[in-house]
């Protein structure tokens, strides 16, 4: 019974890690700014052991996610904005791309889609 436990325990360690390790990378895409104009965004997520951590580089410099948490599929995190707080939740659809939802930006909430980069 304890080694049955234990393979479960371990299992759900690794994936955890896997869906993270998916993750990780250069990500791209675009939104549109509050002059109506397009803005690249690109994350960049990195596994620092068992805990994934990035930057969203902006044409206003780089801004660190903090309460970063993988569940499953879905990574959701926070970056703050001046005295704002956006949230996004991230959800992997393959290899190379993931949906993103953000509450609370100054455009408003919205989707994005972004492609990995190579």
């Amino acid at each position: 019974m304890k080694k049955t436990i234990l393979s479960t325990v371990l299992f759900l360690m690794v994936t955890a890690t896997a869906f993270a390790g998916g993750f990780e990378g250069t990500w791209a895409s675009k939104v549109k700014g509050q002059d109506g104009a397009d803005m690249n965004l690109t994350f960049v997520f990195k596994m620092e052991g068992e805990k994934l951590t990035g930057v969203i580089k902006t044409p206003n410099g780089d801004m660190p996610l903090s309460n970063a948490k993988l569940d499953g599929k879905v990574l959701t995190f926070e970056i703050a904005f001046g005295d704002m707080t956006m949230k996004h939740v991230c959800t992997m659809k393959d290899d190379d791309t993931f949906s993103a939802k953000v509450e609370g930006s100054p455009m408003g909430d919205t989707e994005m889609i972004f492609k990995r980069q190579k």
